[in-house]
C-alpha cells in the first residue's frame, strides 16, 4: 500500500523554463502527503543517481577524446546506475517519470553496446543525442522538494 501511495503522489520538483513538464494544474491533494517529500524512495536516491549518470556520460565523452574505451569499467558503472534506477523507478514523481525512464533506457542501451571490440559510437549515441539530451538535463536538474523550501 505504501508503494502505491508513493507511486501516486511522488515528490515535487522544479522544472527548467521551457521544459515539457506535462502541463497541468498543480496537485490539489492534501498538503501533508507524506510521499510528496524529499524523503520518498525516489528522492532519497536521486542525487547519487544524478552523480552516477553525470560520471558515466563524462567517462564516455573522455573515451571519445582519447579513443580508448574501458568496456569493463563502463559496464560496471552502467550496471550500478541501472540497478539504482530500477529501484527508484516505481516511486518516480509523475512530473519527471517519463524523462527518468528515458534516461534509464538510454543507459541500458549504451551499456548493452559495450562489448569487446565494439565501436565507441555504439555506446555513446544512446546517451548523447538530440532525442535524449533534454531528458538527461531534466533528470540532472530535478530537485525533490525544492518548491517546499
Amino acid at each position: 500500500m505504501l508503494v502505491t501511495a508513493m507511486m501516486t503522489a511522488g515528490c515535487s520538483g522544479s522544472a527548467e523554463p521551457g521544459a515539457d513538464s506535462h502541463a497541468g494544474a498543480p496537485s490539489t491533494s492534501a498538503p501533508a502527503s507524506p510521499s510528496a517529500s524529499p524523503t520518498s524512495a525516489f528522492c532519497l536516491d536521486l542525487t547519487p543517481f544524478q552523480v552516477g549518470v553525470v560520471v558515466y556520460r563524462g567517462d564516455l565523452a573522455d573515451a571519445v577524446h582519447s579513443q580508448q574505451l574501458d568496456v569493463k569499467d563502463l559496464r560496471q558503472r552502467a550496471a550500478v546506475i541501472a540497478h539504482m534506477g530500477e529501484e527508484m523507478q516505481a516511486s518516480a514523481p509523475p512530473d519527471i517519470a517519463k524523462q527518468f525512464r528515458t534516461v534509464l533506457g538510454a543507459i541500458r542501451r549504451s551499456s548493452s553496446n559495450l562489448k569487446p571490440h565494439s565501436q565507441l559510437r555504439d555506446a555513446v549515441t544512446p546517451v548523447f543525442n538530440e532525442k535524449v539530451n533534454p531528458s538527461f538535463e531534466a533528470v540532472n536538474e530535478y530537485d525533490c522538494g525544492a518548491e517546499d523550501k
